[in-house]
């Protein structure tokens, strides 16, 4: 197998390998040619399949940040009256996550009955109480982006 079959094969590592091999026997006079772009050619199958690649490469952090980019744009680009619903959207998110610290303060406070019943030592409180506070900025952070993805489809024309 030549180099360039083996870096489009390593390029097409979304296709199943049925697809894979297809795709070569169909482009073997692509690859054959000296001044080929595997990365173009790999992305015009990629399109004629219907994928598309540029989401599927992007990880979390990445599109985490295309999103909240894209909710400011959105933001700046409205009028006055769509501009006050997104307000009140913004609103409605604060409103959620502060509530959603009470019922992760409720199971910590009824919890500390039984830590104290088994040890008199804080540190295991101040344990399971960092374990409630980082349970709750994941639940946060968690809907954080869930209404930020909300937010993009809902405005996003």
């Amino acid at each position: 197998m030549e180099e360039k079959e083996k870096n489009l094969i390593k390029r097409l590592k979304y296709l199943t390998k049925d697809a894979i091999n297809e795709e070569i026997t169909l482009n073997k006079d692509a690859l054959s040619q000296d001044n080929v772009d595997i990365k173009r050619l790999a992305n015009e199958i990629y399109l004629k399949r219907g994928l598309d690649v540029s989401k599927l490469n992007t990880n979390v952090t990445g599109n985490l940040i295309n999103d909240i980019t894209l909710a400011f744009n959105i933001f700046k680009g409205k009028e006055k009256s769509i501009k006050r619903k997104m307000i009140m959207d913004l609103i409605f998110l604060v409103i959620v996550i502060i509530f959603a610290k009470i019922p992760i303060d409720f199971v910590r406070d009824i919890t500390y009955d039984y830590v104290s019943l088994a040890t008199t030592n804080d540190l295991y409180y101040t344990l399971w109480h960092l374990g409630a506070l980082l349970l709750y900025t994941l639940v946060a952070i968690c809907i954080f982006i869930v209404f930020i993805r909300y937010f993009n489809n809902k405005y996003n024309d």
